[in-house]
């Protein structure tokens, strides 16, 4: 039987555990997918754990970055975003692997959203990273912008890109909010009304509320918008994969993320 589970602190809300559980039902495979809370200070125990007893695990907030030196094997991608959210355990070895990245590709694919740059990354955390560092990969001029701005001119840097202040955000062609803004505050937004994009599409990747004020504001001006849920579909789906072999329907697991998320 397959174990499965996604480790974070706080974890009690997570959607992954609907969104994989729909998975093993739907490719009829046998086995469990838990959201075991672990903190930062227990990330080493719970990796051994998951060594000695599970297939894999999706690591979330905030054990992205902090599980790379853990790890047996980071595959190229994982180390040069500098976070892993997939871990595959495999004869007793560890081995970490990003599907933020291509999850985020694949989901604006899927989308229909044109990749068309300037595109303007918010945050330089490690979903920034992945997404700043899809973009680049996907061949777009991509800028960055974080509150702080040291770590936006350090990302900027070590990706080959340009910070640049929060009123570039009208240039853009692309704008992803990779921040926690809005998380459970529907008044939140990272961006104020007037620096809005006179074209282009919106990205949100908070889910919590699924239609944030930034996503609500984009969509009154006309810009095409995606809530943060095809993402975080696809790189399940992809980390699925890692575990299994086997693609679920990323389709499938987006529609029980937000049946999991309409019942909260």
């Amino acid at each position: 039987m397959l174990r499965l589970a996604v480790l974070g602190s706080p974890i009690a809300h997570s959607l992954s555990p609907a969104m994989h559980r729909y998975a093993l039902s739907s490719l009829g495979l046998e086995g469990s997918y838990e959201a075991l809370e672990t903190p930062l200070e227990a990330l080493k125990d719970r990796l051994e754990e998951v060594r000695r007893e599970y297939r894999g695990v999706n690591l979330t907030i905030p054990l992205k970055e902090a599980a790379l030196p853990l790890l047996d094997w980071v595959s190229p991608e994982a180390q040069a975003i500098g976070a892993v959210n997939t871990v595959l355990s495999v004869e007793g070895r560890l081995l970490g692997f990003n599907t933020d990245a291509p999850g985020f590709l694949q989901a604006l694919k899927a989308g229909g959203i044109p990749l068309m740059g300037p595109a303007l990354v918010l945050g330089a955390g490690g979903a920034g990273r992945a997404v700043a560092w899809a973009l680049r990969e996907a061949g777009l001029e991509v800028w960055i912008w974080n509150r702080t701005w040291k770590r936006a001119l350090a990302l900027a840097e070590e990706f080959g890109l340009k910070a640049v202040p929060l009123e570039r955000a009208q240039e853009a062609r692309l704008l992803v909010n990779a921040t926690s803004v809005g998380l459970k505050d529907p008044g939140a937004t990272p961006l104020p009304a007037e620096f809005f994009p006179k074209e282009g599409a919106v990205v949100d990747l908070v889910y919590r509320p699924l239609w944030t004020r930034l996503l609500r504001e984009a969509r009154e001006r006309g810009l095409q918008v995606q809530t943060g849920l095809p993402m975080l579909a696809w790189q399940g789906a992809l980390a699925f994969r890692v575990w299994t072999g086997l693609l679920p329907d990323p389709r499938g697991m987006e529609e029980a993320a937000r049946q999991a998320l309409e019942g909260e």
